[in-house]
């Protein structure tokens, strides 16, 4: 198997810079101006709501504060604008007769550069000026800069950012993604290590960060595709998928949880769903002559999430910032990558990943290679999806069998016998005419119920109600179980969809109880039912699918695109370079909620042979 993983991470990590000196590595270190901020916050500007006591004499009588400042780029500098108060007077006894009472900006202008160690940035201060509330000079004024810039200047100019704790992080990864084999050569790259060229940006200020990678003998074409998978590689290929979904899920949830404005956490909860769903489509015939696809699926997927990182960073102090200049760095390198070979020859351990996962959350102490299908409360949590969804408790009081009372839904919600019917039934075109009205019923409580959680408009509220029962119809014809051979077991899809609702087992991990997506009816719909809300309200609704159309109901087109392709597919059903594969899905959708708008709402019948005009008229939704 190709070592997919460590060619990602170590170019994405490192961004290879290309010349007539290929083994020379370059990073850009983008620095943006509000992080330039929080670092002058930090260090100057220290005193209540973020004042700063620059010169004082203790008589009370003689002093400057500045206080609200503001960072910009000019040319090759650094500008600083910030407000100030200053008083000038002469102290006699208690009193103080007062000379100047100023209000007014200062302007300093600071040029970045690297110190002696080249591990940190320091500001030499240029020029300064001051101004008056109208933003002009005077004779006043000018005097007063004069005699107290002496003490501003060299305070400013003590302002540095160390990247010590950055520099250290890398080479405690590096050992852990070189060859192992080539011990010495990864000693000289590690003392190769070093920042250059401090400079600014429109945005801020860019450290580069260099080493000199010797020549490893990596070979100049990447190794042809492999003919056929064994059982051991395929074991390979399974741990390194779920390696790569564990690190990706760990550091987008901790993102996440770091902001509290939705719009970041819509965007991230985005890249995680887009990114399973990928890994699925990989997943779903690991073809042998074919390119291994864990490579494209990094980088297609860090290309998203690195701006988003960086815009998150934004708000960050510094200390929460620096855990992710790791991550943001690849970003401006990750433009390159595509038109680079992948090299062969790196090794990236777990150990590696561990360590760069945990750059974001360095106290977390889940490993953030866990894979596993337990819900997480936290996971549920960072993307406002509220607490976890109720689990089935035993009922002994329905009197059933044992596996009954474990199915039971332990929810005032839903009618407990009609989940009890319905668990274990694999209904056949005989008995489609006592299953369809029941099953009915739990789809229009579970629609009651949601609808109860999320305040929308009447019309939408219809809307959703016919999406979630075409859906349902889509995707199983409102079965949860079906027969094979003398036993009944969960409907399942080859890409690992589950029960009446289809609920992706792998994309929706974490969220959700596995184990109820399986045996019970009622979760499994509650949970199909919620991803389908999230996906009209959060993504269809807010990015306006109806207002692009013109056609309202095109929110429900919209809903169920991204309900069976993931996020990235809202929109498919109107674009002209829709796959045929996927038109087809979305006109048979189309279909299916039509019938059912129109008022046929037990049309599902003919997934059976059967016409719903035989059947029995479905009993009045409980409102």
């Amino acid at each position: 198997m190709k070592k997919w993983l460590a060619t990602g991470l170590m170019i994405g990590l490192l961004g290879l810079s290309l010349g007539s000196n290929a083994r020379e590595i370059q990073v850009p270190l983008q620095l943006h101006n509000e992080f330039l901020r929080q670092i002058l916050l930090r260090q100057v500007y220290t005193g209540p709501q973020h004042t700063a006591q620059m010169w004082d004499e203790g008589s009370r009588c003689n002093s400057l504060v500045l206080f609200n400042p503001q960072i910009s780029s000019v040319g090759p500098h650094i500008r600083l604008i910030s407000e100030g108060k200053a008083k000038i007077g002469t102290p006699i006894g208690n009193r103080c007769i007062p000379f100047l009472n100023w209000q007014g900006m200062i302007e300093v202008f600071q040029q970045p550069v690297l110190g002696p160690q080249l591990a940190t940035v320091h500001f030499r201060t240029v020029k300064s000026n001051i101004y008056n509330l109208q933003g002009g000079k005077n004779l006043t004024t000018g005097k007063l800069w004069d005699g107290v810039k002496k003490y501003v200047h060299p305070k400013l100019s003590q302002v540095q950012i160390n990247l010590h704790p950055l520099l250290a992080k890398l080479r405690n990864l590096l050992p852990l993604i070189l060859p192992r084999q080539d011990r010495a050569q990864v000693q000289t790259a590690l003392h190769s290590l070093t920042l250059t060229e401090a400079q600014t940006t429109q945005t801020g200020m860019r450290v580069t960060l260099r080493f000199a990678l010797p020549n490893l003998s990596y070979p100049q074409t990447p190794p042809p595709p492999e003919p056929a998978l064994s059982p051991e590689e395929l074991q390979r290929w399974e741990t390194a998928w779920r390696h790569w979904d564990a690190f990706l899920t760990f550091v987008i949830k901790h993102a996440a949880a770091e902001s509290k404005l939705e719009e970041f956490r819509l965007l991230l909860l985005e890249i995680l769903l887009d990114a399973r769903h990928d890994i699925g489509k990989a997943l779903a015939s690991p073809t042998p002559g074919t390119p291994d696809p864990i490579r494209a699926l990094f980088l297609s997927t860090w290309k998203r999430l690195a701006p988003v990182l960086r815009r998150l960073s934004l708000n960050m102090s510094n200390e929460r910032a620096l855990r992710y200049l790791t991550f943001i760095t690849a970003s401006d390198a990750l433009q390159t990558i595509d038109q680079l070979r992948p090299l062969s020859g790196l090794d990236i351990s777990t150990d590696g990943l561990r360590r760069l996962a945990r750059t974001i959350a360095p106290q977390e102490k889940q490993d953030p290679l866990s894979y596993g299908f337990e819900v997480d409360p936290s996971l549920r949590r960072s993307f406002g999806l509220g607490p976890p969804l109720s689990l089935p408790k035993e009922n002994p009081d329905l009197g059933l069998s044992r596996w009954f009372w474990r199915s039971a839904w332990a929810a005032n919600d839903i009618d407990r016998s009609l989940i009890a019917r319905l668990n274990q039934w694999a209904p056949t075109s005989r008995d489609i005419d006592a299953y369809l009205p029941i099953a009915h019923q739990l789809l229009d409580q579970t629609t009651s119920h949601l609808l109860h959680r999320r305040q929308l408009e009447p019309q939408t509220q219809s809307l959703y109600r016919w999406l979630l029962l075409a859906t349902a119809w889509q995707e199983s014809c409102w079965r949860q179980f079906i027969k094979q051979g003398d036993s009944i077991q969960p409907l399942r899809s080859h890409a690992g969809s589950v029960g009446l609702m289809q609920v992706n087992q792998n994309v929706w991990r974490g969220f959700y109880d596995v184990n109820s997506l399986n045996e019970n009816i009622a979760y499994n719909t509650k949970a199909g039912g919620e991803i389908l809300m999230h996906y009209l309200v959060d993504y269809a609704i807010r990015k306006g699918e109806h207002k692009k159309t013109d056609n309202f109901h095109n929110l429900a087109r919209a809903a169920y695109a991204a309900y069976n392709g993931g996020p990235r597919h809202l929109s498919r059903y109107r674009k002209a370079n829709t796959p045929k594969s996927l038109r087809r899905i979305d006109a048979f959708f189309w279909d299916k909620y039509q019938t059912i708008k129109q008022g046929n709402e037990l049309a599902v019948a003919q997934c059976f042979g059967v016409e719903a005009s035989s059947l029995q008229s479905p009993p009045e939704r409980r409102r």
